[in-house]
């Protein structure tokens, strides 16, 4: 829950003008409620949000201390305008500081009481945080939140709420103070390890955030050429060495028939004996023909196999409503039978189409889309009627830029939004430098380690797209990004192209999945891909063998070893501005360390998420756990390598008449060109146990603590 905030900006704009310096007093403007009123002084009330409850000021234990009330009624639903006050602090000499947020607050009678400060940026929301009650009495709460030193951040916007319909909501002392000016150090450098960074991290064990959906450790499956080779034709059976490495990911939904494939592909085709299917072009115009050997009853048994289920994409580029109702009935089997090899869930209708140029060639207008996208779902739930569907949108930002209309989202969630339950988006491919000839590497690294703050934010703007298009589907609808994962370049003249398989891509892999985890309105996400003897496969080839990339390690490592229920993780730790590389802005503040903390669901174990991003130093970071008394025993697991470049030797393709280019190294310390297995480890530990204690994070490595034994 973050709100509206485009409705909480109109809420508090009016007091900008009249709000005074920083100098000039603390913020918020009347944050102790000395000053009375209905809504008390310096602080906004939405005429409709007022129609919703009381709102009071009432004496404290003490006498001296004024107590803002909110009493919701009846008509307090979740929307865009709840009972709740709001206030705009004017950014000025902020930038650049850490702010301490703090307040007394209660909840009683089934209300919930909400404090929430964001950070506002131009075009969307660079930050925010949350303080909520454990209930009643009053507690002080306590937050920290970083304004960068940006000019396009606009302002602050702090608000109290009163989330439910009946009950109190009780607020106290309200504060926003800068704590300190943040320095941001240079850009980080390839060479000789530097002096260590130092940071710290607060974990809250007393209050779970969400539960993480298995949805979010999702995969991509590619119907060509066999399944990149999954399908082993010569033995009419899935590769035995994919299957297991596929099994120990502890998999979520494996999309398929992957990416552009899905709008040029007849599922008919891949279905029936395999040597009486027909061989088509790989894509209209191409040369290569292909047999399609793997269908969907070889994707049904894979996912089976490796302990997943399948999410399917149909054609919607050149396909029909009736043609996907017909594959969603084959799925499904005969009345009155199971279905073929387990149910499918999820269906998502088209892939890219809002692309110009889209190599299906089936580009659409998002006027267009709508329409076909409400015809095929009536078709296809007149078959079963409890699928879910997937609509493909995208909101661009920056230089990230792949749908040919910005209104796409508007005119998709207004004309086809009652009909949604997915919006499916594609926003996290980085650092996509294409030629990169001449480009510092150290600048790429640290664009592609940025880049996680940017998704975040995007997927923020997004679900404000839904919240603005489709209000009376909030509920409902969900976040999915059915394609990410690292991406540099598709030109095989490219000295980036195979960077995918890195230790570098790896602690991206990490950052990008700790923002899907800690978005609560993300609940589907598939990286792309899962196997491949080229540059993009997480699982790919070395000589005739299968190996896991580091990609594929940092992901086993979060979809294995973090638990069920989130917790919140506050960092405090040195800050890089990075340079603007490929589709990738510039972005300032980009903290050194990330963090995510994870328990189990009896509160016996926590584990901890740690990222350190300099290429160059390690990280001394130190761990306090909140709410827990003690624990029995601490284990560490560090993903970690000689270099940022370092990587576990695959392959790329020897193809007649295709020459890749020659690889960029990280630096004059790269490890690119001796990839091999010890390249990139994992060094397991015992620590002595305790909820406090401080770790030493290695240069561009990743690290996730266990903490067992739990006592609160």
């Amino acid at each position: 829950m973050m709100y509206r905030l485009h409705v909480l900006i109109a809420l508090v704009l009016a007091v900008l003008v009249a709000a005074p310096s920083l100098s000039a007093q603390p913020w918020p403007r009347n944050g102790n409620f000395a000053e009375a009123g209905n809504p008390p002084a310096g602080w906004y009330i939405d005429p409709e949000g007022a129609t919703k409850g009381q709102v009071k000021i009432v004496a404290g234990p003490s006498g001296s201390e004024r107590i803002l009330e909110l009493l919701p009624n009846s008509r307090n639903t979740p929307s865009e305008k709840p009972l709740g006050i709001g206030q705009l602090i004017p950014v000025g000499p902020l930038r650049g500081h850490e702010l301490a947020v703090s307040v007394k607050l209660a909840a009683s009678g089934g209300a919930s009481a909400v404090l929430g400060l964001a950070v506002l940026r131009k075009g969307g929301v660079s930050d925010s945080i949350q303080l909520r009650p454990g209930g009643e009495p009053m507690s002080t709460q306590e937050g920290r939140i970083v304004v960068p030193d940006d000019p396009l951040v606009e302002g602050l916007i702090l608000f109290l709420v009163a989330e439910g319909t009946q009950g109190v909501a009780r607020f106290s002392a309200v504060s926003v103070t800068p704590t300190r000016k943040v320095g941001t150090m240079p850009p980080p450098s390839l060479g000789k390890a530097t002096a260590s960074i130092t940071a710290s991290v607060r974990i809250d064990a007393t209050r779970v955030v969400r539960q993480i959906p298995r949805a979010l450790f999702g995969t991509n499956l590619e119907v060509i050429r066999e399944a990149n080779g999954l399908w082993d034709g010569a033995n009419q059976r899935l590769d035995p060495e994919i299957v297991r490495l596929s099994r120990e990911l502890n998999l979520g939904p494996v999309r398929f028939p992957g990416g552009v494939w899905a709008d040029t592909y007849d599922w008919r085709d891949g279905v029936g004996p395999r040597d009486q299917r027909p061989s088509k072009p790989t894509h209209p115009g191409a040369d290569e023909k292909v047999r399609n050997l793997f269908g969907t009853d070889e994707a049904l048994a894979f996912a089976r196999e490796a302990g997943a289920n399948l999410l399917i994409t149909v054609n919607a580029a050149s396909g029909t409503p009736q043609l996907a109702a017909d594959w969603v009935r084959y799925v499904n089997g005969e009345a009155g039978k199971a279905p073929r090899n387990g149910r499918v869930e999820i269906w998502e209708i088209g892939n890219e189409l809002y692309m110009e140029g889209d190599l299906s060639g089936g580009h659409l207008k998002p006027e267009q889309y709508a329409d076909r996208f409400l015809a095929y779902a009536a078709a296809m739930r007149a078959v079963d009627p409890s699928i879910k569907l997937a609509a493909i949108g995208l909101r661009n930002y920056g230089r990230y830029r792949l749908a040919a209309r910005d209104d796409w989202n508007e005119v998709v969630l207004k004309k086809a939004g009652s009909a949604i339950d997915l919006l499916a988006i594609h926003n996290a491919y980085s650092p996509i430098v294409a030629g990169g000839k001449g480009v510092d590497p150290a600048d790429v690294y640290a664009a592609l380690l940025a880049a996680p703050l940017l998704i975040a934010r995007n997927l923020k703007d997004t679900w404000r797209d839904v919240e603005r298009f489709a209000p009376t589907r909030t509920g409902q609808i969900g976040l999915a990004i059915t394609e990410w994962g690292p991406l540099y370049a598709i030109d095989p003249s490219s000295p980036w192209i195979d960077h995918v398989k890195t230790l570098g891509s790896a602690l991206f892999v990490a950052s990008t999945l700790k923002v899907f985890v800690e978005d609560p309105h993300v609940a589907v996400a598939n990286f792309f891909k899962l196997n491949e003897a080229s540059f993009m496969g997480w699982i790919g080839r070395s000589g005739s063998s299968w190996i896991a990339t580091a990609p594929y390690l940092a992901f086993r490592m979060i979809s294995t070893g973090m638990e069920q229920n989130l917790l919140t993780a506050t960092v405090d730790a040195a800050r890089y501005d990075s340079r603007t590389v490929g589709f990738i802005d510039r972005v300032a503040g980009v903290p050194y360390v990330d963090a995510m903390a994870s328990q189990s669901g009896d509160g016996g174990r926590i584990t901890v998420l740690l990222i350190n991003k300099h290429l160059s130093a390690a990280a001394e970071t130190s761990i306090a756990i909140n709410g827990a008394v003690g624990v029995s025993s601490v284990t560490s697991r560090t993903l970690t390598g000689s270099a940022v470049d370092a990587n576990t030797g695959t392959q790329l393709p020897r193809v007649p008449g295709l020459k890749w280019a020659r690889q960029q190294q990280a630096g004059p310390l790269g490890r690119f060109d001796r990839g091999a297995p010890s390249e990139v480890r994992i060094d397991a530990a015992s620590l002595a146990p305790g909820t406090a204690l401080t770790v030493r994070i290695p240069p561009h490595s990743m690290m996730v603590l266990s903490f067992e034994g739990v006592r609160r």
